[in-house]
């Protein structure tokens, strides 16, 4: 593996840390008290924990067509935990997940119903990357073109002859795309963990809230 890419995988890895971290704060954070949308920041933390192990692991094990779809995963646990900002009221939002209703059933403050493409195209807003990453990476969830180029390793159009790979290792993939790969997930990891010290600092410190938001129980903006 090369160095670079190496480096990048270490460098996620450590993040694993920060959501072990991070949770243990949020249970501790206003004397312990639990909320509901503690309930869901603890499994946004867990899945994007295993996410990122997964991902890691199949990166290492040159399995690209495994890991890219966990990339269109972790950032569909961006997406709809940050949905907890876009609401009236947060703890209400948590408890209707937790009743089973369906995100893209729930509405936003202004009325909006937020499915996968709102979501998408608010947060594109401020992150104008998440459209391409989304677009690109939902081609690997269902069979695709995608699927059926990249097992294409090599044209010879002097022999008019197509080589295909049948393979669980991916090394004909340029390690410029691995790289890539790496850096989106890593990116959208850290807007996760991002808002979940955005949530935790709201919990721990209702009061700055109550000052800014004038008596409003939403969720601290960041």
């Amino acid at each position: 593996m090369v160095k670079c890419l190496d480096r990048l995988l270490k460098d996620l890895e450590k993040l694993n840390d920060v959501h072990l971290e991070q949770g243990e704060a949020i249970g501790k954070a206003f004397g312990g008290a639990v909320y509901a949308f503690d309930l869901l920041s603890f499994a946004v933390l867990n899945r994007s924990m295993s996410l990122t192990s997964g991902f890691i692991t199949l990166m290492r094990k040159d399995n690209f067509v495994a890991a890219i779809p966990l990339i269109r995963t972790q950032l569909d646990n961006f997406l709809r935990y940050a949905a907890g900002w876009l609401v009236s009221d947060p703890h209400e939002f948590a408890a209707k997940i937790l009743s089973g209703k369906h995100i893209r059933n729930i509405k936003t403050k202004e009325g909006k119903r937020m499915t996968d493409r709102f979501l998408v195209d608010e947060f594109s807003k401020k992150y104008k990357w998440i459209k391409s990453v989304y677009e690109n990476t939902s081609g690997y969830i269902h069979l695709s073109d995608k699927h059926m180029l990249i097992n294409i390793t090599e044209l010879d159009s002097k022999q008019r002859t197509t080589t295909f790979k049948i393979s669980d290792k991916d090394d004909h993939i340029p390690e410029k795309f691995k790289v890539e790969a790496v850096m989106a997930f890593t990116k959208i990891t850290e807007l996760i963990l991002h808002r979940i010290y955005s949530w935790r600092y709201t919990k721990d410190n209702p009061q700055a809230l109550r000052k800014q938001k004038r008596g409003s129980s939403q969720v601290h903006k960041i």
